[in-house]
Formats: structure tokens, sequence, C-alpha cells
């Protein structure tokens, strides 16, 4: 009876968003996250997002396949609505014409730097749904009661991802994305199911939301003999309020939260640096442990963290937090010299004049960087190696693809 229910309402719902007339053109200033459209009503559409990703690329650099978020911005655009009273929330994206891709990725607001988090990479979205269009489903996305994914990536899945609950007056936002630039427009609806008489289901529905600090201990040791060595630790994607600097220490244990990405960077002299991403989930306590490798020369370490715009020089803002890491690494080792290399991803054999100047030129950037953070411009050198030294001749996949496209530096002088 339910299941027969809902195929009529999803037929009605999709029947009524291609009865609309013909949607409205967004202005491009709700591309960007700073320029979100108000949501004053349950109900939008049927409109065309604007064109493009507005003035600042917020979310770009990743990978496909990547559960939180899109491998870029296309044709987005943002909304934001204020939760009107306790409920459950779910909604449907419902394109005009089934053919048409959408993507979405929703995020809680929690305060003034909260866009700028967010173009950073240091806050995660707490739903999202990026799977291929289902013709079938009339190309709906969203979030439903029943749905048991907080996060759908690309490729074959399920269309929809599970409710959230909220709270009076609370602030979310929603970034929906269309690959295409063509594409026939689109609506929202948002549902809110008052908090009532279903307690036990809601509470089941929001144990995942109402998750508590989670403890995080750091504890560092020397990779050649187990010992732990005190060290600087440095826990990137804290509140500014909160002690992010532990010098001196070979270990730390503080509070973290959910829904955001962490980072936690170790340098110490005489040894070469670690990076270490982590994105807190359920557990009470989550420790990790930093070898940190004495230094040799000759020794490479992969700028992994350091990305750049696509077939572009331009170092994507949410790798300058990496940026500092090796600035601080640098003023730790004060006798230390690197040689900056950068790499491409040139397939096809050949090694072009084009994929030896990008290297070189991403290569020179990052130095110019650093020169700019303080570091001396004589302990650098820097080149470009192009597709010479690909990692995978041929790869099949973007994350070799992305192995390949990499900037390392190697240690010349201790």
């Amino acid at each position: 009876m339910v299941r027969n229910f809902l195929i009529v309402l999803l037929s009605i719902l999709v029947l009524f968003a291609k009865a609309q007339d013909k949607p409205v053109q967004l202005g491009a200033t709700a591309s960007d996250c700073l320029g979100a459209l108000m949501l004053n009503d349950t109900m939008i559409g049927p409109v065309y997002s604007p064109k493009g990703f507005g003035k600042k690329l917020e979310i770009n650099g990743y990978e496909l396949g990547d559960p939180y978020y899109i491998e870029r911005e296309h044709n987005t655009v943002w909304y934001k609505f204020v939760a009107p009273y306790d409920a459950i929330l779910s909604f449907d994206l419902i394109p005009k014409v089934a053919e048409d891709d959408f993507d979405f990725l929703l995020y809680q607001y929690d305060g003034p730097n909260f866009c700028a988090d967010i173009s950073a990479g240091r806050k995660i979205p707490i739903r999202t749904n990026i799977s291929r269009k289902n013709i079938y489903m009339g190309g709906m996305t969203g979030l439903s009661e029943g749905s048991i994914d907080e996060y759908v990536p690309s490729g074959p899945g399920s269309s929809y991802s599970k409710p959230v609950k909220v709270e009076k007056g609370e602030l979310y936002y929603i970034l929906v994305d269309n690959p295409f630039k063509e594409n026939e427009g689109h609506s929202i609806h948002l549902h809110f199911r008052r908090v009532g008489e279903e307690r036990m289901e809601v509470e089941k529905i929001s144990q995942e939301r109402k998750i508590p600090y989670r403890k995080l201990e750091v504890i560092v040791k020397d990779a050649s003999n187990g010992e732990r060595i005190p060290s600087e630790i440095h826990v990137m994607g804290l509140p500014d309020s909160v002690q992010s600097r532990y010098p001196a220490v070979s270990r730390v244990a503080l509070d973290v939260i959910s829904y955001r990405t962490y980072q936690v960077n170790v340098v110490k002299k005489g040894y070469l640096f670690s990076t270490i991403p982590f994105i807190p989930k359920n557990d009470s306590l989550y420790t990790i442990n930093v070898d940190l490798k004495p230094m040799k020369l000759g020794d490479r370490i992969n700028l992994e963290n350091i990305k750049f715009e696509v077939d572009d020089t331009q170092i994507l803002e949410k790798s300058l937090p990496a940026l500092d890491q090796l600035v601080d690494f640098m003023q730790v080792n004060p006798t230390t010299q690197v040689d900056i290399q950068g790499h491409v991803n040139g397939e096809g054999g050949k090694n072009k004049k084009s994929h030896i100047k990008l290297s070189e030129e991403r290569a020179k950037a990052i130095y110019d960087e650093l020169v700019k953070r303080g570091v001396s411009g004589a302990r650098m050198t820097y080149q470009g190696f192009g597709s010479a030294n690909m990692k995978y001749p041929t790869p099949v996949n973007n994350s070799q693809a992305e192995a390949n496209r990499r900037v390392e530096i190697e240690i010349t002088a201790l």
C-alpha cells in the first residue's frame, strides 16, 4: 500500500514539475555560496541554474568517486533555508526533463567562516547525492525517509539519500550542480515532518546527526626505532578559538567534531614532515600514529595536497595549508635545501614541450609562494620534467592520472 502511494506521489510530482511554465533564469550571484538564494517557501521552480560557477570556483580538485564532493562546480546554484520547526527534513530535486542530470551537496551553516571553509576544503556536507541520473525516477534526487545512505558518490547508486533531523532556526545550504550547459530547468520541494508521535523513529533517524565531540589522540614516533619524539604538531581545521599548534611534544589529545575535515601536520628538525588528513566518524577515540622518517640526502616528498587548476598554474585555495606546512618544514630545518620538481599526466608517450613548460611553471608557482612566505630563494631550485617520469605510463583511472600529475621536493642539502 505504502509503495503504491509513493509511486503515485512520485508521478504527480514529476507531472507537476513538467507542467509548469518556462523556467526562470536565476542570476549569476546565486552561483556562489555568499550569494545563496534564500528559500522563504517550501517550493521553488521551475528555474534555470546560472551558467557557470559564478565569481569563485568553490568546489574543485576532487577525485571522481569522492562521496563528499563533486569533482568541480559546473553550472551551479546555491540555496539556503531556515528550519521552521523541529522536524525531519526531506526534499525533492525535480528536473523538468528526466534526462537532465543534477547532483546536490547539503551543508549545515556553522558560523561566519562557513563559505570560506567550504572553499578551503575544511567543511564536508552532511548529505550528498552525486549518483548517475535515473530516468525511471524522472531524474529526481533528494532526501527521502526510507533511504539509508548519507552520501551517494558518482556512478550507479540510490537516487535519494537519508533524511536529516533539523531544529527550529537552523540554517542549511544546498548546492545544486548540473554538469551540462544545456538543461530544461529544475524545481525543489522541501518537506518538514514535525517531530511528534513517531519519537522512536525520529531518534533512530537522528542518531548520527547528534554526534558529540570525539577525542583525537596524536602520537609521534621515530620510524627507525619506534621511540616517541618531541615534535611540532599542528592540527588544522580547528576553530580559531582552539589551540591548534603544539610545540615540542610527542603526544596530543583534544576534542574534534564530525562533518569537518582535519589535517595533522608534524615537523621536526632532521626529519621528513608528515601530513595525515582525516574526517571524524562514529568512534569515540581516534588515535593517529605518526612515524617520522629521519631525513637523508636525495629523499623525495610528494606534495600531494597541493593541487592546481586543470591545465593551469594557479594553486587551488584548499592547497594553501599544505604550503604553510612546507614553510614550517623549511623553518625548522634552516640549512636544508630543496629542488621543487613538477610532473604532469601526459599520455601518449611523447613528452611535449607544453608538458615540460606546464610542469616547470607549476614548480615555479610553489617556489614563488614559498618566497612570499619568507623562505630564502637561495635555498630552493625548481624544474619541470613534463611527462617523463609518470608513475603510471598508461593510467586506467583518475587516481592514477592524479598520481602522475604531481609536484615533489627533493632534499639537495641537509
